[in-house]
């Protein structure tokens, strides 16, 4: 991210700008200036400083203003050079060095690894310091080889000569690192801290610290109170940022390069070249781990915040969702309660936060809920349903889902819940139950006329034949000569007949009687048999052939009887009137059952009748949708809503073959249990 700077960098749109040339000239007064003061805090010989500030002001500038700011590097350093004693054609050629070592570094930290000029990221720093300070001073020492070549003196490179050359190269970098940091900052980000009065006693410390830590009384060299300069530097990186510390190391620059110059404090030793190698390395060390220090600082609160942010809107997300969500540490105890559960319990959160699940609910469902810590290890969701009495809301039915928490290697921590009320949702289940079975009983009722003609010859069959039996034994009675076994046998006749006859009233009765779904395990073979018994009239009646085909092994469904017999019904007489409407010359029904490999029974009801026209396959289980000409279309919607309450499948298809097949999937059940896919 760069930020946005009052001094924006210039362009041609802007070159010509009153305040930009005002900018421009500052520039390259600063840079005389600080060249002019650094040259006399602490001159080391041919017109070289021990740290060359203006380097700094040069660098900064560039990243602030732009790569015109060049311009103003090439006036200030060529009148410093003047003012060194130069002549004037070494004096530009100078000049040109300090350009190129702006424009290297401009290049490196804005084109090709661009940094954000705040120096908040440890990455930042890394960038300033390795692109921004070293190559620019490296190219500036080459330059002032390739001088010395131009006149005259390249074969004159004496060990003197060469440590000039890398006087120069650490005077430049210190200059970049110790005063860039201040310009770019500051610029950055404008203003006194909110810490105001800190700030100010942060200031004074490093002023005092500095005295004592360079003073030449106090200090001698080598003394360890020169490292309490850094209880200064460390406040102003832990408790403020990069700019405050960038200023305490600039501070410290200053006065360090004062006693260096003036061999003074902890650099009285024995010689100038020593006191610039320790200087070096002090300013070296306390710039780049100070830069470091306020950065990782800086991220770090940064994370911290990011996370103190996350957490509150998580929390706020948490706290608009309809389930109440906890948290349960590894003793199974609240540390965690959002403001739904808050609701659902009736209690605050600090009522809440150190007790068990099972001493908020004192009731039945106490031994449920004590269950939940253990889905700790676990790293599925454990859902419990329980019913509980909730205070001022009466029973209420709650879905508690948990799932383990676990820390970075793994360890279990405790176990997150959500906590949802389900009440409203399983009365509306109920009273969608409810509908149904009226719906299907209004549909059995509705069958019994449709079937009327059928039941009545079903039902005339047993009573002719009773009928038959009883005026032969009237006959036989009065008889002589009639053995009693044969008027035994006439009424054992119409005994068995008027049986027959009750079966089917049962039958009838018990098909169209409104009572709650009763479910239970059905063997598959009975239940085709039993409607197969009931369908056969009626499928007669239109003239076609009813053909049984349980399944060859033995299997098992979980229903209710008289629904599921009411779903085949419909879809054999279904099949009945489709044939007879159309004429079929084959009119047969099959009644099938088998076992699929993923657990399942297909119940198929299939025909040799016309099949399903294209316009009604893909809307044949819509309500109010049928093909008949009389038909109301609830039949076959309403067989898929008795089917789907049963967590099965009814679907249908045209074979190619002819006819049509419909399909009741429903779940096997072995040894009393669901089997699963």
């Amino acid at each position: 991210m760069k930020p946005s700077f009052p001094l924006l960098p210039l362009t041609a749109a802007t070159w010509t700008a009153p305040h930009n040339l005002l900018i421009l000239v500052l520039v390259a007064a600063t840079y005389l200036a600080a060249g002019v003061l650094s040259l006399e805090l602490y001159p080391v010989g041919d017109g070289l400083a021990g740290i060359w500030p203006p380097a700094g002001i040069a660098v900064a500038a560039a990243l602030i203003v732009g790569p015109f700011a060049t311009a103003s590097i090439l006036v200030g350093d060529f009148l410093f050079s003047l003012y060194a004693g130069w002549p004037p054609i070494p004096a530009l050629t100078l000049a040109l060095g300090s350009l190129a070592e702006v424009l290297v570094a401009w290049l490196l930290l804005v084109r090709w690894m661009p940094i954000d000029l705040r120096l908040q990221r440890t990455r930042d720093v890394a960038a300033f310091i390795v692109m921004g300070a070293l190559p620019g001073a490296l190219l500036c020492v080459a330059l002032r080889v390739g001088l010395l070549a131009l006149l005259g003196r390249g074969n004159e490179l004496t060990a003197e000569h060469v440590s000039g050359l890398v006087i120069g190269f650490v005077a430049h970098s210190l200059g970049i690192l110790v005063v860039a940091p201040v310009v770019l900052t500051w610029t950055a980000e404008p203003g006194l801290p909110r810490q105001r009065i800190e700030f100010y006693l942060l200031l004074l410390a490093a002023i005092t610290l500095n005295v004592i830590g360079f003073s030449v009384t106090v200090a001698a060299p080598g003394s360890a109170i020169l490292y309490t300069i850094f209880v200064a530097v460390l406040w102003a990186a832990l408790r403020f940022g990069p700019r405050e510390t960038a200023l305490v190391i600039a501070m410290t620059g200053v006065f360090a390069t004062w006693a260096a110059g003036s061999s003074s404090g902890p650099f009285m030793l024995s010689n100038q070249r020593e006191a610039l190698i320790s200087l070096s390395l002090f300013l070296f060390v306390a710039t780049a781990t100070a830069l470091f220090l306020a950065a990782a600082a800086r991220e770090r609160d940064l994370y911290l915040r990011r996370v103190v942010e996350s957490e509150h809107a998580q929390r706020a997300l948490i706290d608009q969702m309809a389930e109440g969500v906890i948290t349960l540490d590894s003793n199974g105890r609240l540390d965690f309660a959002s403001q739904r559960f808050c609701a659902l319990c009736g209690k605050s959160q600090q009522q809440l936060l150190g007790q068990r699940l099972d001493e908020i609910f004192d009731d039945a469902a106490a031994s449920a809920l004590e269950s939940l810590p253990s889905a700790i290890p676990s790293a599925h969701d454990i859902e419990t349903e329980v019913s509980l009495a909730l205070p001022g809301q009466g029973n209420r039915t709650l879905v508690i889902t948990a799932r383990g928490l676990t820390a970075a290697d793994g360890h279990p921590t405790g176990t997150l819940a959500v906590i949802g009320d389900i009440t409203d949702r399983r009365r509306a289940e109920e009273l969608s139950q409810q509908h149904l079975r009226q719906l299907a009983h209004m549909g059995r009722v509705k069958s019994l006329d449709e079937m009327a003609v059928a039941i009545a010859h079903e039902v005339a069959q047993p009573l002719t034949a009773i009928t038959t039996y009883v005026q032969a034994a009237l006959r036989f009675l009065p008889a002589e000569g009639v053995h009693r076994s044969v008027i035994q046998d006439a009424l054992l006749g119409a005994s068995s007949q008027a049986r027959r006859a009750s079966a089917v009233v049962s039958r009838i009765r018990a098909f169209v009687q409104d009572r709650p779904w009763q479910p239970r395990e059905l063997l598959v073979h009975d239940l085709l048999t039993e409607t197969g018994r009931f369908a056969s009239p009626e499928a007669r009646q239109h003239g076609a052939s009813l053909l049984v085909a349980p399944s060859r092994t033995p299997c098992r469904l979980l229903g209710d009887e008289i629904q599921i017999q009411q779903v085949l019904l419909n879809l054999i007489r279904n099949a009945a009137e489709a044939m007879a409407e159309h004429s079929s010359p084959r009119r047969q029904i099959a009644l099938a059952a088998e076992r699929t490999s993923d657990g399942m029974v297909d119940v198929s009801v299939s025909d040799t009748g016309p099949g399903i026209e294209a316009a009604y396959r893909d809307k044949l289980f819509e309500a109010f949708c049928s093909s008949k000409k009389d038909g109301v279309g609830i039949g076959l919607a309403l067989c898929r809503s008795i089917v789907d309450a049963h967590g099965g499948r009814l679907w249908a298809e045209t074979p190619a073959t002819g006819g049509a097949i419909f399909h009741v999937v429903l779940r096997e059940v072995k040894h009393g249990k669901h089997t699963t896919s």
